[in-house]
């Protein structure tokens, strides 16, 4: 009943777990969100037909403008001249049809016998004759007379007639002749006719017959003019408004036009559209699901974090979301670059300090992404502000691979400076690439905001850190390096009321941390805990071998029993003074842990000695719990080995290493690691990097005589 209970309990304290997880999660999307949804609002501008703008108006958006594109084309299309193909060899082919006409002419003539004489009935059967020769092969159509006049002509004004016409056809279509120049060259060849050697019928002949006959060579080419004025309509470009194009400038009076862009970009549209909701919503989980994923990345290396930091993580996250919202509104004033005074780099230095440098890089990326919607919303011209996008990653950048790894509190001019350096650079190619135009007043603005910018971050984390350490009682590396200090109180107490207690610690210190770093867990909190995990032996300090300066040891005078009670309670009357001075929960944890369940081999012995009946090993054993994290694991290891090799007589290398792996052993095989994620590797590490240690310590040394003359040196 009892384990059904116990189980029960931890799965509900699983649950919870992963509940408040989840829900802090979920207030960080919300929050974001809420923070964002001002891009997706609508910003429907105040404007009014055949009225004044009060202000510029921007489009938010890149969009084609059909209508004015659709103009442009018609405008190319008719801006484009037709065809003309000129046929250079129809003069030619108007010559031989010319020659076709003259000979059928001649060759009915012959066959029917035409003279000058003839009766018109012969006359009329022949131009029949003619007619149905030539309907497959001319277009011209001649009258009767003229066909008259040909036939009834003698043979030799016939063949004068045929070369005069050819010749005129010939000289009249050599020429480019248009429709338009048609009737001129025709007039222009029969006004040339000669008149000396042609009779008035042969010429009234000739006349038809080059009217019919002279036709342009230099005519409208419909498919070259549709694919011109095509190809003309495609080179047009679509026209397009820009994001950030003013639509309307202040001052000017709103036109038809303004409007019709104005509603093509939305800017005057009043049906409610969710769409942009909907993509909000998802840029807003990519940005969480990545903010968890972190958070639960950074976790799993380091599982002694409790959710408490999962809380800071998001209070930092949301607060810069926050600064940056804030800060967004600065531009209102007009005040040139005052935008770039946003102090984005306090979220970065912060996590960093608290969490590690992968989580604040990537906090930085995603904040400078919520910070380029942010700023577009007050830029009432776009939903990202891509500028400001840049500059905010490079600044969160700076914030989070400035600070080295052991540093405490960011100095306000060393950190602030090397933020602000990398801000003005940024912000300067910005300038660059823009082409925007230098003037003394207003770029020197811009660069002082963004290099205050950097300043005002450190200042900010220096302030806000100790409310952070206080509030959720962490224990970030400054208040580590704070704690170390050697005018703490606690550490002045040690060294004044137990100094060989104190002493000891420091060389434990010394130990712990080296050890901690090559396995990679935290050094600085070993050593600072170290400092204070024999706290405890201030409550009787003459009770432990190393405070007993004058060689008196009161255990020779009281029972093991009591001495096992003395010795035994000293890591909680420890936890108990930590707790007291409200000290790290991290810190009161090693001092309660570092001897685990160990047992007091020497009172054991004494009390086997003097007792007549068995003792149960149990009561000479610390109660635990036993080590539950690699830092503890290494302090007891580094407290043990460090006592022992203290009493040893006359200590050197090869003693050392073979104490050191003794203890290693023993504590191993009396399953004092048992509970902690520490691997046998990491222990292996450990016991190499104290042996070490201790070796540079207990090194081999010159022995000097006892008396050491001093010969005198004469000189002459």
């Amino acid at each position: 009943m009892t384990s059904s209970s116990q189980f029960k309990k931890r799965i509900r304290e699983v649950a919870l777990t992963y509940l408040a997880d989840w829900g802090i999660v979920l207030i960080v999307g919300i929050a974001l969100y809420g923070l964002m949804v001002g891009s997706v609002l609508p910003k429907n501008p105040n404007v009014k037909l055949h009225q004044i703008a009060t202000s510029d108006i921007q489009s938010p958006i890149d969009t084609v403008d059909t209508q004015a594109t659709h103009v442009k084309r018609q405008e190319a299309i008719g801006s484009t001249p037709s065809a003309y193909a000129y046929n250079k060899n129809l003069g030619l082919m108007q010559v031989e049809k010319v020659g076709d006409l003259f000979d059928t002419i001649a060759a009915v003539k012959k066959d029917e016998k035409i003279t000058s004489d003839s009766p018109q009935v012969a006359v009329d059967n022949a131009i029949k004759m003619i007619g149905d020769r030539l309907s497959g092969s001319s277009d011209a159509h001649l009258s009767d007379s003229t066909l008259t006049a040909l036939l009834t002509a003698s043979d030799h004004n016939l063949q004068i007639a045929e070369d005069i016409a050819s010749t005129s056809i010939y000289e009249a279509m050599n020429d480019k002749v248009g429709w338009n120049d048609l009737q001129r060259v025709q007039d222009k060849a029969s006004a040339s006719l000669p008149s000396s050697v042609l009779n008035d019928s042969i010429r009234k002949a000739l006349n038809e017959v080059l009217q019919s006959y002279i036709t342009a060579n230099y005519s409208f080419d419909a498919n070259a003019t549709k694919q011109n004025k095509q190809e003309a309509a495609r080179n047009v470009d679509n026209v397009v408004i820009h994001q950030g194009e003013v639509i309307v400038k202040k001052g000017e009076l709103v036109t038809n036009d303004m409007i019709r862009q104005l509603k093509l970009v939305g800017l005057l549209d009043e049906h409610f559209n969710v769409i942009p909701f909907v993509g909000l919503l998802l840029f807003t989980g990519f940005i969480t699901f990545i903010f968890w994923f972190e958070y639960y990345r950074f976790k799993e290396k380091h599982p002694r974090y409790s959710v408490k930091y999962l809380y800071i993580y998001a209070l930092i996250f949301i607060g810069a979301a926050a600064i940056i919202k804030i800060c967004s509104y600065l531009r209102l004033t007009n005040v040139s670059g005052i935008s770039y005074l946003v102090p984005l780099a306090i979220a970065p230095l912060m996590i960093r300090i608290l969490l590690n440098e992968r989580v604040a890089v990537v906090s930085g990326l995603l904040l400078s992404l919520v910070g380029s919607v942010l700023f577009g919303i007050s830029a009432k011209a776009a939903i990202f502000d891509s500028s400001m996008g840049i500059f905010l990653f490079f600044s969160a950048l700076a914030g989070a691979v400035v600070l080295r790894k052991r540093q405490a509190r960011p100095k306000i001019m060393q950190t602030g400076g090397l933020i602000a350096l990398v801000n003005v650079l940024v912000v300067l190619s910005l300038l660059m690439f823009q082409n925007t135009p230098f003037s003394p007043a207003s770029t020197g603005l811009t660069l002082g905001f963004s290099a205050l910018s950097g300043f005002l971050a450190v200042v900010l984390t220096n302030g806000l850190m100790p409310l952070f350490e206080t509030g959720f009682s962490i224990l970030s590396p400054i208040r580590l390096i704070e704690l170390s200090n050697p005018n703490h109180p606690l550490l002045r107490k040690i060294l004044i009321e137990a100094p060989g207690t104190y002493h000891h610690s420091l060389m434990v210190a010394n130990l712990a941390e080296r050890a901690c770093e090559v396995i990679g867990a935290n050094g600085l909190l070993a050593r600072v805990a170290a400092y204070y995990h024999d706290v405890g032996k201030t409550k009787r300090p003459k009770f432990f071998v190393e405070n007993q300066m004058d060689g008196v040891n009161p255990h020779d005078k009281i029972s093991p029993q009591l001495s096992r009670t003395i010795i035994i309670s000293h890591p909680y009357d420890g936890a108990e003074i930590l707790r007291q001075y409200r000290m790290p929960r991290e810190i009161i944890d090693i001092a309660e842990q570092h001897h685990g369940t160990t047992l007091l081999k020497y009172f054991y012995v004494k009390a086997q000695e003097q007792s007549e009946k068995p003792i149960d090993e149990s009561e000479f054993r610390y109660p635990g719990p036993k080590v539950q994290t690699k830092e503890a694991a290494v302090v007891e290891l580094a407290d043990s080995i460090e006592a022992a090799v203290r009493a040893m007589q006359k200590p050197n290398p090869v003693k050392v290493n073979n104490l050191v792996k003794s203890i290693f052993n023993d504590r191993l095989s009396d399953g004092q690691f048992d509970e902690c994620n520490i691997t046998l590797k990491e222990l292996k590490s450990v016991e190499k990097s104290i042996d070490e240690t201790l070796r540079g310590v207990y090194h081999s040394r010159i022995e000097y005589p006892k008396d050491l003359k001093m010969k005198k040196v004469t000189t002459k």
